[in-house]
């Protein structure tokens, strides 16, 4: 099949800084987003994090013009499909990488500017974790929190303000890091949960049931792909409940880990086997959202209204061994009604992109492990789901 160039019009615009790169000859893809500059006046440590990574991107960026010129020059035949869809491929994780970073600066500059303009009154003083963890949990009746619990969200809070999130980023974070767990008196135990997800699997794609949940409410959404050997649930689960390419969410996860100072040296300094070895603690994957949208902890009482709101939620279920010591991140995409009951369409990343599963309310709550967190994305600043052919 002879594909048409990898047509390329740059467009330099000093006042916009836009390279507008054609993704089929005669559609203008959406532009790769300029590059913001890093501000001055915000913390050290993130202003030298912020220039190491626009320095990357901007290696990146040329890396991939060069690699789009040598095809474009070659005769149409010599032109291949897996080329094109490789050069497509660097394109879309290039933008969605670039309006990240974006994000990033746009929020250490805000951060600054509320600090210079209200002194120490924008600086929260550190919250008594262990005292708001009690409030915001009144099943804990009297129940504390590990010290290795303190430890690790005081880090993440220390490092949110660190990167210069936003004091209501900041607070979003908190509330969600501290609300994540649910009453463990609700758990079922192995037989309970091994027997639900058998009556999952054994369903299929049950007509009835793909035909109500087509009529349900959620956003449904196309995959990120199928999971294979590594612990990577989680990277899937954010990457379908965003919409964004499997590896700018993975990327920003490694960047996570290597900041982390909850995590131990040895996984700092290899995020990459950190994540295909043990995945990532319920507490980054709150993080991870956040970084990318805003992210917040509802209970299971409110998935079906929050589906319904337009909003993807991500839950930690009990995988189908039944062991309740392990867990699984898998996303709910649609909420609907079978034989008078509230059902879910849940997509699992061990079952690839494109099966659905239905399970009822009883059945989910049987496997749950934690509290959903659910995905809003933020207009101008969450990357949009990107599509081969440019269309959204």
């Amino acid at each position: 099949m002879r594909r048409a160039k990898f047509g390329m019009v740059i467009v330099l615009v000093a006042a916009l800084g836009l390279i507008c790169l054609l993704a089929s000859v005669g559609n203008c893809a959406e532009p790769i987003p300029a590059l913001k500059p890093v501000p001055e006046g915000i913390a050290e440590g993130v202003r030298t994090r912020l220039s190491q990574e626009k320095q990357k991107l901007e290696s990146e960026l040329a890396s991939f013009l060069a690699a789009a010129k040598v095809f474009n020059d070659k005769p149409a035949e010599q032109q291949t499909d897996a080329e094109f869809a490789t050069l497509q491929a660097r394109r879309a994780n290039y933008v969605a990488a670039a309006k990240a970073f974006n994000k990033e600066v746009n929020s250490a500059a805000s951060q600054t500017a509320v600090s210079s303009s209200r002194g120490h009154a924008a600086t929260k003083p550190v919250v008594d974790v262990e005292a708001e963890w009690v409030r915001l949990n009144p099943w804990a009746k009297g129940q504390t929190l590990s010290p290795d619990d303190i430890r690790v969200i005081k880090g993440m809070l220390k490092l949110s303000k660190q990167l210069g999130w936003t004091v209501e980023e900041q607070a979003r974070l908190g509330r969600a890091l501290l609300t994540l767990g649910s009453d463990p008196s609700t758990w079922s135990d192995n037989t309970q949960i091994q027997r639900a997800w058998r009556e999952v699997m054994a369903r299929g794609q049950d007509p009835s049931l793909v035909q109500e949940a087509s009529q349900g409410g959620g956003l449904g959404l196309p995959g990120a792909g199928k999971q294979t050997y590594a612990q990577d649930c989680t990277i899937f689960a954010l990457a379908n409940a965003a919409g964004l390419p499997y590896g700018v969410v993975a990327a920003r996860a490694a960047e996570l880990i290597r900041q982390g100072e909850w995590r131990a040296a040895s996984d700092r300094a290899n995020p990459q086997k950190t994540i295909e070895d043990a995945g990532l603690m319920g507490g980054e994957v709150v993080m991870l959202a956040e970084a990318f949208g805003q992210a917040e902890v509802v209970p299971s009482a409110n998935f079906a209204k929050t589906l319904k709101e337009g909003r993807h939620v991500m839950v930690n279920v009990v995988p189908k061994g039944g062991s309740v010591f392990s867990g699984h991140q898998v996303v709910l995409t649609k909420t609907f009604q079978h034989n008078g009951d509230t059902w879910y369409v849940m997509m699992d990343s061990n079952q690839g992109a494109q099966r659905s599963l239905f399970l009822s309310g009883k059945e989910l709550n049987t496997m749950l492990k934690e509290n959903g967190v659910a995905f809003r994305a933020e207009p101008g600043r969450t990357p949009s789901l990107l599509r081969e052919d440019g269309r959204q």
